[in-house]
């Protein structure tokens, strides 16, 4: 697979034309809407930590030698 060119686009306001310009409750939906992708992203990490976890638990267990009569 080619490695894809990722471009990133970063939007700074400040805070003073964030609140003179939007409304109070448009506001608020942009700041609670920051704060549920900043969620999504912990969840993410939290499987990716439960996997690697499980991953090295399983390694971890130790071998048995089984006698066969």
């Amino acid at each position: 697979m080619a490695a894809e060119k990722m471009r990133e686009i970063k939007i700074c306001i400040p805070e003073e034309l964030f609140t003179l310009f939007l409304p109070l409750q448009a506001q608020e939906h942009l700041l609670k809407a920051k704060k549920e992708v900043l969620l999504a992203f912990r969840s993410l990490i939290d499987a990716r930590l439960e996997t690697l976890e499980k991953r090295v638990a399983r390694k971890a267990e130790p071998k048995r030698k089984i006698k066969i009569e």
